[in-house]
């Protein structure tokens, strides 16, 4: 046996699997989730701000 130095073959990378139905509907649902509880937070606070401003004239 020979030594040469010739470089190693190059491996082509698997493609990424795609994730499974559970895991993307997860996961929009904790963003949707996210999202209206940012909605509804930011609403709350502006009615708050709303009624303060109302009650302090």
């Amino acid at each position: 046996m020979t030594h040469t130095n010739t470089p190693a073959p190059h491996r082509i990378l698997p493609s990424a699997r795609r994730r499974s139905t559970g895991v993307r509907r997860f996961r929009r649902t904790i963003g949707i989730a996210f999202a209206r509880g940012a909605a509804h937070a930011t609403g709350t606070g502006l009615i708050g701000l709303l009624f303060w401003w109302i009650t302090h004239r």
